[in-house]
């Protein structure tokens, strides 16, 4: 008696919980197995940039890594073609080209001062070796006309002179050419440093001339949010710029792209050649078609792009995509905002089940859960944002229940 009694109370558990559990069931929403075409769809976020545009870069100065921008003009003005734009702090190039000046003025009295000795010395040895010329001309007039007037000793004496004075004659032309040797080097030496010394004078001017950045056309002068110094800033007064980093530019006004920042999980969605509606901030009821043209292959963090941000929004990994927006006539400027909607589909007339409906099992695929409370496993492909491509496991029609 007492086992049947038991018996009946389990079997009235039992009853109670699959009927709550069924009730369960038919609570949560409920989603069909469709077919149709795997699209992305997403809206991201970035900025207008000029198709076309001329580049401002901070010159190339020698031994100069960091210089200081004096002075700008202000973001949208208009300007002509050769107009200074920007001004660098010349801090001591001034003083450097006025010690300069002195070197290259030392530098030309000593090549003068070397030419006037060599000169002098010049003549004095010329005159050495006429000298030595004329010495061996008299000896040999000794000798031949001592040969039948004075004694065998005298006339060997005379031949002795004779040879001393050709002997003479000799060293002093090899002196000569010698002297002239190391004449044309040392004039050489000195005209060296005198071009040295030119050449610094000539670079500290021309370095002084790159202070005052020209406009290379005529346009409307932007700044862009670049990098100057290894530092995400503007340039303005008082910041500090590496050679080569880019100031400015003067965009062309007639062509736009869109540049925008897709989440890392979702670059790989976005194809080149995808189509887009973008919408710029100036515009708010005016759409614009775009095409993406580029993805970058790296991902960068809203952290790495700002200013030295670091928060926890900031370290999100982005990829940045190129979009060619349609010719427009609406003054669009480089740097405003836009919203822009992508779409692409990933695959055409496949099994589609809402991602809501499956539960992920670790190391062993997914599993979705029947209207009727039966789990079954579920094998997909390709995944959107919302949608997964089913290979095995689900048909079409099958009702799911949302996880």
């Amino acid at each position: 008696m007492k086992n049947r009694r038991t018996r009946a109370w389990l079997g009235l558990l039992c009853g109670a919980l699959f009927a709550c559990q069924s009730n369960q069931a038919v609570d949560r929403p409920v989603v069909k197995v469709t077919r149709g075409d795997l699209v992305f769809a997403g809206s991201f976020y970035g900025e207008v940039e000029a198709r076309e545009t001329h580049p401002i870069m901070v010159p190339e100065f020698h031994n100069i890594w960091q210089i200081t921008i004096e002075s700008v003009l202000p973001d949208g003005t208009r300007v002509k073609k050769g107009e200074t734009v920007l001004t660098f702090a010349k801090a001591n190039f001034e003083e450097d080209l006025r010690e300069a000046e002195a070197d290259l003025a030392v530098a030309d009295a000593s090549m003068r001062k070397v030419r006037e000795q060599n000169e002098d010395e010049s003549v004095g040895r010329v005159l050495s070796v006429q000298r030595a010329g004329m010495l061996v001309e008299l000896a040999k007039l000794n000798v031949v006309e001592g040969v039948n007037l004075v004694s065998k000793l005298d006339l060997e004496k005379a031949k002795v002179d004779l040879a001393r004075a050709e002997l003479q004659q000799e060293l002093d032309q090899k002196e000569l050419v010698i002297f002239q040797k190391k004449r044309a080097a040392s004039v050489e030496v000195e005209h060296l440093k005198v071009k040295s010394a030119a050449d610094k004078v000539q670079e500290i001017r021309s370095q002084l001339e790159q202070m005052a950045v020209k406009a290379p056309a005529d346009g409307i002068l932007y700044a862009p949010y670049t990098r100057l110094n290894w530092t995400m800033t503007k340039a303005a007064p008082g910041r500090v710029a590496r050679p080569g980093d880019k100031v400015l530019e003067i965009p062309e006004l007639a062509q736009f792209n869109a540049a925008v920042f897709v989440r890392q999980r979702d670059s790989s969605l976005v194809r080149v050649g995808d189509e887009a509606t973008v919408v710029a901030t100036m515009f708010p009821d005016r759409v614009f078609k775009g095409k993406v043209v580029s993805k970058d292959e790296f991902a960068t963090t809203r952290n790495e792009r700002s200013s030295g941000n670091d928060t926890p929004q900031g370290n999100l990994k982005e990829v940045k995509v190129l979009l060619k927006l349609e010719d427009t006539k609406e003054p669009l400027r480089p740097g405003g905002t836009v919203r822009a909607d992508i779409s692409a589909v990933l695959a055409q007339g496949v099994t589609l089940v809402p991602l809501a409906a499956l539960k992920e099992v670790p190391g062993d695929g997914y599993t979705a859960t029947r209207r009727d409370g039966r789990a079954v496993k579920v094998k997909v492909g390709r995944t959107s944002t919302m949608q997964a491509e089913v290979l095995e496991g689900l048909s079409v029609g099958d009702e799911l229940l949302l996880q």
